[in-house]
């Protein structure tokens, strides 16, 4: 069957390109990246779609540029429409998870397109996680600059990309928006803070075990736990008693990795 989807992809019909490249996706068959990256140029929305979303199937990570490359080439694609909606999201966090830290060549595509191109917010936004995925190390600053902005979305991109670059200049930033109003927002740079892994950073984890919003609470003790240190044992301890059975459970699993990880601890 597999030759048979190859011959396929290159029918006149795009419903027979379409069926073939869902089927190509679904195989788990390594050979099958290669004509679905090759499907991302087609004609066919549909069939574009469907070879992007076999692609995060395959979790075919030399498509990662290729893919970059076809978002970046048409901010009005039916393809960008279909990815902003909900049903989108799987395949926004499968991308995110193709690209590899130090990939310049994704880095040098995403830049270029936001320094040439207009895009709306929620386009924007996500080029900024793209950038921080690819290990954009060389625009901390821009970053950090963004997180003091007026767009939300903006904000949160740039303190999850800072997250991942695990800057420690992003960290006294990032720290300041933990006492943010809007909820979305204290999560995400809390959850930055525990993957830059700074110990300067643990009184403000600390502080957020304290939190109204419960995902705030849960990624306090997420990240507290990826910190190693173990004065937050105790009061991970207590949230063991929160209101939420979201915290309660994270809290669980983090006094599980103190009692069985390594960690230091510090005076």
């Amino acid at each position: 069957m597999y030759e048979q989807w190859i011959v396929d992809v290159r029918h006149t019909d795009p419903a027979v390109r379409y069926e073939a490249a869902q089927k190509l996706g679904a195989s788990s068959d390594g050979r099958a990246a290669d004509p679905l990256i090759g499907l991302l140029a087609d004609t066919n929305a549909k069939v574009q779609y469907a070879a992007f979303s076999g692609l995060i199937k395959l979790r075919a990570e030399q498509a990662a540029l290729p893919m970059v490359n076809m978002l970046t080439a048409d901010f009005n694609s039916r393809v960008w429409d279909l990815l902003k909606l909900n049903i989108g999201l799987r395949l926004r966090m499968g991308l995110l998870e193709l690209v590899q830290f130090g990939d310049q060549a994704v880095v040098d595509r995403v830049l270029h397109a936001i320094d040439t191109q207009t895009m709306d917010e929620a386009q924007h936004a996500y080029l900024i996680r793209l950038l921080g995925k690819a290990g954009a190390t060389d625009r901390v600053h821009m970053l950090i600059d963004l997180l003091g902005g007026s767009s939300e979305a903006l904000q949160t991109a740039s303190a999850e990309a800072l997250g991942w670059l695990k800057d420690a200049r992003a960290i006294e930033p990032l720290i300041g928006l933990t006492g943010d109003y809007r909820d979305t927002l204290r999560e995400v740079a809390v959850e930055a803070l525990g993957r830059i892994g700074d110990v300067s950073a643990f009184d403000a984890m600390l502080a957020a075990l304290n939190d109204p919003n419960e995902w705030v609470r849960r990624a306090a003790i997420v990240g507290l736990a990826e910190l190693g240190d173990r004065r937050a044992v105790e009061p991970l301890a207590d949230r063991l008693q929160d209101e939420s059975t979201l915290v309660q459970d994270a809290a669980f699993e983090a006094i599980q990795k103190f009692s069985y990880g390594t960690y230091n601890t510090l005076m």
